[in-house]
Order: C-alpha cells, then structure tokens, then sequence
C-alpha cells in the first residue's frame, strides 16, 4: 500500500484522506447536531440575539424586570430553535416553560434576595428539563437517570464550547462574499493595517501633543471599562446560548448505555432490616415520651432553644438520606416483596421522624418568632413529605412518573412559597406577637427583613407607641439576652450601610444608635433602593415601597 501511494503525487493523498477523516467525524456527531452546524447562520443568529439581549437587559443593572422579561425572550428562542431543528413541540414542555416564566415573574415582584437568587436557579432548571423532555423520549427515563441527564447538560454544554468556533468556520468558507477574490484581499489588508496603524498612531501622538490628547481620549473610550464589560457579557451570551444547544442535541438518536444488571436485593434487604430497627425503636420513644403529655409539651430538663437545636437538623438529615437510600435501592437492586415492605416500614418511621422535626421546629418559631430561614425549612418539610410519597408509590407501581411527579411538587409548592412573599409575613407574625417593639426587634425588621415587609412595618414605625426608643452605649438592650439577638440570626450592634439590592453592608457600631434613628434609616434605605432604578430593573415591591415613604 506504501508502494502505491509512493506513485501518486502527495495533493492528492491528502484529498483521499481528509474526505474519509470528514466522514468518520460526521458519524460520530448527532442527526441534530448535524442540523446545527448545517444551519450555523441560523443558530449562530438566535445566539447573537440571545447575547445582544443579555447584555442590553443585564449589563450595571439590578434584579428587577430584566429577569422576567428575559425569561420570556430564552422561551420564545427555545421555541424557535425547535421549530428550525424540525422538532415538534410536545404540549407538557409548555408546562415547564410556564413555570420558567411565573419565576420570572415572581422575580420581579419581591425584593427579597434570597426568592430573587433561588428563582434564577429554578428558571435554569427548569429550562434545562424543558430540553431534555423536547428532545428526548425521558418517558423511559427512571428518577436517577433523570437526574443524571439533567446535571450531565451542564457538562454537555461546557464540551460543547468549541463547536462555535468550528461551525463559524466552516460557515464562513461556504459564505459566498468570501469566496470573492476583492472582498477576501480587502479583509487580509485590514487585518495587516491594524499593528501597523498602532505603531504609527503611537509616534504621531509623541510627535503632536495636541493629536496626542485627543488619541489618548479615543482610546480610553474604546478601552473602557464599559466596553470590555459588555463584550465580556455579549460573548458570553452568545457562546452559552450556543453551547446549550448542541449540548442539548448531542446525544439525541444515540442509543443511550444499556443499563447495568441490578444486584441481588440481599444486600438491601440487610442494609435496610438494620435501619429499619433503628428507626422502630427511635420512633417508638418519639411517640411514647415526646408526645405522652400531649402535643407541644416540652420535657422539663429542656428549653425551646436546647430541644430544637438538639435534634432538628438530624432528623431532616436522616430523613432526606433515608429518601435517597430508597430511590438507590430501586437503581440498584433487583425487586423484591421483602424490599418493598421494609420501604414502607422506612417511609412510615420517616413520617414520624419528620412530624417530630417539624414539632421541633414549632417550638422554635414559638420561642423566637420567624424568620426566612426557619419558613422555608418548613416548606422543604413539607416537600419532602410529598416527595416520599411518591416513592412509596413507585414501590408499588412501577409506571409512576417519579421524577416528573417531584418536579411538579417542588415547583409549585416554591412558587406559592414565592409569590406570597415570605418576609411580608414574618413581620405581620413578629408584629402580631409583640406589643412594644424592643431594640432588637426594631433591627430585624428595618434591617434583616427586605423591602416586601416594608408595608407591614412602614405604619407600625409610624405608631410611638409600638416601640421603645431607647439608647444604650455598650452592652446588650435592656430586657433583652445575647441569645434573644442571636435567634435572629444577626447582632443589632451594627449600622446599615450598604445600598439595598438584596445585599447588606455593615461595619461595627456599637449599640449607640436609637430606635428613632433606626426609624430614619429605614426610610432612607427604603429611598436609596428607589431612586436610581430604571426601565430594566423596575421592582415592584421595592417601588410601592418608595411610593409610601413618598407619601410621608
């Protein structure tokens, strides 16, 4: 074979070659995938005006309507990436892009930071499924291969970053205005000028002063702050919206690994009798001791803070392992009646092991009021209740839609959780159990709680009689422990100082501020967090905020 290639002219042995590499690359891509880099001009235009928009809605703004608005523009482009690809839209990925969009929403309507950053994370997600389910048959998909396809799109993705480059390439070589001889000669000549006209400007400018001034002018505009900042984020919409895409598609009509062969359930039926035991005993004293008395009787040799710091977390850790050691053994292990009784006797001490942390976490919440930490650890109790049902049903109905069921739970038990705005209530309960305010509840509410609070504590700082106005030097507040302020999860010994946008500045201060002054800072961060907002941050909640204090 050598021999014979010796004989032919070495050009072409390379066109022999190239064709068959070609070929042997094409195979190994996806048919869609395939569709992307063959409609680059298509793809590479959705991308560009999915970077163009991210930057014109993100760049030096805050949270506001830039995020509900954007979350639209990725839905109308996924649809329309959908339709080019020739794929028709099945009607349950609406429902994920319903979802996307009322986290959009709810984004725009609080000013909490911690409902802002975790619905950013829930659009993403549930964008993410919304790619799978439209281009996947997931109906087969069991809860962990699910959850893997779902983290594997990031990695996917992040493997896709240089296909941009190499679709754009072999797009340009096809571009016919390239391929003419004058435009192609023009492009090389402007490539060439350029450390040419860098050298020469340079000398001018040493040469003229005048000149010089007026170059140097040019180029801090041109190398600006700003303009490197919104390339950054133009490059990088465009990229990620691109390397989603093909992450998306790269594996579609591939058939996927055939899934390993499940073990014996012996090993889970040994694993789980010991558990099993364990959890019997354990809530057999919950029942028989914790609750002899009656509900919401604490143990003598306890106080609220010692009994729910004791045991809380531990339960909620032990129970969110029990859910996934259930979800493993149905990957794992080869079915069994026995497994599927020992589940239900797991399930059943979990519910107990999750009333009793959320007995204790009452008791918290009687001792030391709420806040948004202790209201959202009850919500992922109670989601966690609903999950663990489901995957008591999928023991024993295999069809159920585990993954897709959670799915469904998690998002709309968060976005009830969202809209109704959380803080608001944490004042109202704070409020409505307190009939003087003392120096540390006036720092919780004007300084922990965000702006969605702000129309429940706006009349009560207007009402003297609500709080004390007292003024210490060092120390704690009188009437008041070190443990009280640390329940709430912040010292009042400090000064705001930041601006309002879901983040707080302090520096250490020292208790010499009033609750007057406290009053007067309220209203001036609540001022702060209005003016300056425009068009693309627009905040409901922080704007009524604004026009109440407006109205004072």
């Amino acid at each position: 074979m050598e021999q014979l290639n010796k004989d032919l002219p070495e050009q072409v042995i390379q066109e022999e070659k190239k064709p068959a590499v070609e070929d042997f690359l094409r195979k190994e891509e996806a048919p869609l995938l395939i569709k992307i880099r063959q409609k680059f001009g298509v793809f590479g235009g959705i991308s560009l005006v999915f970077g163009l928009l991210f930057t014109m809605l993100f760049y030096e703004v805050s949270i506001g309507l830039n995020v509900f608005a954007f979350t639209i523009v990725m839905v109308g482009l996924l649809c329309l990436a959908t339709d080019k690809l020739s794929v028709p839209r099945k009607r349950t990925t609406l429902l994920y892009y319903a979802g996307a969009i009322l986290l959009g929403l709810s984004t725009m309507l609080t000013s909490s930071g911690n409902l802002q950053f975790i619905n950013v994370i829930g659009i993403l997600l549930l964008l993410d499924l919304s790619l799978l389910h439209q281009f996947y048959e997931d109906g087969k998909w069991d809860f962990t291969r699910h959850f893997m396809k779902m983290i594997g799109l990031l990695f996917l993705s992040i493997a896709s970053l240089g296909k941009p480059f190499v679709h754009g390439a072999e797009f340009m070589k096809q571009v016919k205005v390239l391929k003419n001889d004058r435009v192609r000669n023009i492009f090389i000549g402007v490539v060439i000028s350029v450390p040419l006209l860098l050298v020469i400007l340079a000398l001018l400018s040493s040469a003229d002063i005048l000149f010089g001034e007026m170059t140097k002018s040019l180029f801090q505009v041109i190398f600006s702050g700003d303009v490197f900042g919104i390339c950054f984020m133009l490059a990088f919409g465009i990229l990620a919206c691109y390397c989603i895409l093909c992450g998306a598609v790269a594996r579609v009509g591939k058939e996927d690994s055939v899934p390993g062969r499940k073990v014996d359930a012996s090993i889970a039926v040994t694993v789980m009798l010991i558990l099993c035991f364990v959890y019997v005993v354990f809530c057999g004293i919950q029942l028989t001791y914790l609750f002899a008395n009656g509900i919401f009787v604490l143990p003598e040799e306890f106080t609220f803070a010692e009994y729910a710091r004791r045991g809380f977390f531990e339960l909620l850790a032990v129970a969110s392992i029990n859910i996934i050691l259930m979800l493993a053994e149905k990957a794992l292990f080869r079915e069994s009646r026995l497994v599927s009784v020992l589940v239900t006797i797991m399930s059943l001490c979990t519910y107990i092991m999750i009333g009793s942390a959320t007995y204790r976490m009452l008791l918290y919440i009687g001792a030391y009021h709420l806040t948004f930490l202790r209201v959202f650890v009850l919500l992922s109790l109670f989601i966690i209740a609903f999950v663990l049902a489901g995957v008591v049903i999928t023991e024993f109905k295999k069809e159920f839609p585990l993954f897709q069921y959670c799915v469904v739970v998690v998002t709309a038990s968060y976005l009830v959780f969202s809209f109704s705005k959380p803080d608001h209530y944490i004042a109202e309960y704070l409020l409505d159990h307190v009939d003087t305010l003392s120096y540390s509840d006036m720092g919780y509410l004007t300084r922990e709680l965000s702006l969605d609070a702000a129309p429940a504590v706006l009349p009560v700082l207007s009402d003297k009689e609500r709080w004390v106005d007292e003024k210490i030097d060092d120390g704690e507040p009188e009437g008041h422990t070190g443990e009280y302020n640390r329940e709430y999860a912040g010292d009042y010994d400090r000064e705001y100082t930041g601006n309002y946008d879901g983040e707080y500045g302090y520096m250490d201060y020292g208790y010499k501020e009033s609750a007057k002054a406290m009053k007067e800072d309220y209203y001036a961060r609540i001022r702060r967090a209005a003016s300056g907002r425009e068009f693309r941050d627009f905040n409901y909640s922080i704007f009524r905020s604004g026009q109440s204090v407006t109205m004072k």
